[in-house]
């Protein structure tokens, strides 16, 4: 109530100074600037003006900014990310959501959720970040007429808010922020405020702002900051820490989310990244606290991003802001590698490489081999690959590798690639052994087994006359491990088999196992000469 009385008597005494124009009358100006009540006559009167219709260009006018003309005024939400709500001061628990572009008179409560924000724009161009978990009320929101003076005037129950406030254009301009116990007036400056559970935080980075409580005020100039002591009265202004130094940033980050360090600043216990879409953030993307000077970049989206990182003091006052541009270029994601594994192996001379299939229509996938992990000069480069595979097409020797995936989306933009995947890639193996033991002998056929491959690969069997396979008597593409040979004529056989993978690719054959088979007719002959010589 006091501050209200103060207010009003130190605005009756103040005065708006207007240049006269060229064809300006005391008239037209009177029926401009001046409250329906106050004549023209009274405006003539105050500056001794002998001709209300001819006065010349470049004069000052006086008009007491107690006769000038005040309407209400309204707060635009510019921007808007989050959930947030509006709610009339006399009723805050009929809440409604707030969209972008939506206009809020004196009267109104703000909250936003915990991960949201907004920025208001005020009448005079001034503009107030609210940040998330906050809540502000609008308690007084005037202007007075065409002057291009605004009186806004709020309090901040909790959270915080980052302040652009234009320069004042008259004694009546007014930019306050109250907390609990604390007032902050500025006029033409950039600040920050916060309220927490205990303290009011001031931060001022650019131009002057007087904080106040207890009885108690301080003048804060740029790069200074102050909170709340005992009894709500502002502490003695104290320098800000220094911007830290972001000059080591990539320019752009390839991947999400993505580490990012910086120095280490003196006298820091934490630091603070926020990430926008524009250069004056005017929304956040994040708003990150850490406690080491290294955090994860993570907004959606590729294209251009703006990042502020500053310092956080033992007392919690925020230092400097560090600006920074970057450009994210992690769309489409890269796959995730299936196969070969990190630190695995696998046969050669051609490695099969495995990864994970995109959900979108027209991605297609580009993927490199190299000795080399930063892939300088790699040995496979492929591009616009189809499916979610791909054979090495020539042989490779034996040894160590790395391998990597990434995407093109469908107008033919590339992704990043995946992180490096080494491997050891082995010698050609054998297919199956065919042993003595998984020969099975019936009365009139064979049944042969093998070791089972991979539960996507078939097997290639192979029945020879011959040792070396020259003339092929049976061959078989099979899905099981095994395969009956029924009614084979007497003499030496050879066979073999090999494993053959999804992608159609054949590996090495496995070692030749040989049968006899025995003439039947000949056994019947030999058995029946045995019981002739018996009876004889």
């Amino acid at each position: 109530m006091l501050l209200a009385l103060l207010g009003s008597t130190a605005a009756s005494a103040q005065e708006w100074r207007y240049r006269v124009r060229p064809g300006d009358t005391i008239w037209d100006l009177s029926r401009t600037y001046l409250r329906h009540d106050v004549r023209w006559q009274r405006l003539q009167a105050h500056n001794d003006v002998e001709d209300p219709w001819q006065m010349a260009p470049g004069t000052q006018l006086r008009i007491p900014v107690a006769w000038l003309r005040v309407q209400p005024a309204k707060a635009t939400v510019v921007a808007l990310h989050g959930e947030a709500t509006a709610a009339p001061a006399d009723a805050p628990d009929e809440a409604s959501p707030i969209a972008p572009d939506m206009r809020f008179g004196a009267d109104t409560v703000l909250r936003t959720a915990a991960d949201a924000n907004l920025t208001l724009h005020f009448a005079d161009g001034s503009r107030l970040l609210l940040h998330g978990d906050s809540e502000l009320h609008l308690d007084k929101l005037s202007a007075y007429g065409a002057t291009g003076m605004v009186d806004s005037r709020m309090r901040l129950i909790r959270g915080r808010t980052t302040n652009s406030v234009e320069r004042a254009r008259g004694p009546a301009s007014q930019f306050v922020v109250d907390t609990p116990g604390t007032m902050a007036t500025v006029r033409g400056t950039e600040f920050r405020i916060g309220r927490d559970a205990s303290h009011t935080r001031s931060e001022v980075l650019d131009g002057r702002v007087r904080v106040s409580g207890g009885g108690r005020g301080v003048e804060l100039d740029a790069g200074q900051g102050t909170l709340s002591g005992q009894g709500n009265r502002p502490l003695p202004a104290s320098p800000l820490l220094p911007a830290p130094d972001l000059s080591g940033w990539p320019d752009e980050l390839q991947r999400m989310p993505a580490a990012v360090d910086w120095p280490v600043v003196d006298g820091a216990v934490g630091y603070r990244l926020q990430v926008g879409a524009d250069p004056e953030f005017l929304t956040l993307l994040q708003d990150t606290l850490v406690d080491a000077p290294r955090a994860e970049v993570a907004v959606p989206g590729d294209g251009d991003f703006h990042a502020r990182v500053r310092a956080v003091d033992a007392r919690g006052l925020e230092g400097r802001d560090a600006v920074r541009g970057f450009r994210i270029a992690a769309q489409p994601a890269p796959p995730f590698a299936i196969a070969p594994i990190q630190d695995g192996s696998t046969a050669g001379p051609r490695p099969r490489f495995r990864w994970t299939l995109s959900a979108d229509d027209g991605v297609r996938y580009r993927l490199q081999v190299d000795r080399d992990p930063a892939f300088a000069a790699p040995l496979v480069d492929l591009d616009r690959l189809r499916r979610n595979e791909h054979r090495a097409p020539d042989a490779l020797p034996p040894g160590e590798y790395y391998w990597r995936v990434g995407a093109t989306d469908a107008s033919g933009k590339h992704g990043p690639f995946g992180d490096p995947v080494r491997f050891v890639l082995r010698g050609a193996e054998p297919g199956p052994a065919i042993g003595a033991d998984d020969v099975e002998r019936g009365r009139r056929d064979l049944h042969v087994r093998w070791p089972a491959g991979g539960d996507d690969q078939r097997y290639h069997f192979q029945l020879s006359r011959d040792a070396d396979f020259a003339r092929i008597e049976l061959e078989r593409t099979l899905d099981e491990n095994q395969i009956a040979l029924p009614e084979l004529r007497s003499g030496t056989w050879y066979m073999r088999t090999r494993l053959i993978d999804s992608d159609g690719y054949a590996h090495p054959f496995g070692p030749t196992q040989s049968v006899k088979v025995g003439c039947l007719p000949c056994r019947i002959a030999l058995g029946a000469a045995g019981l002739l010589l018996l009876v004889l």
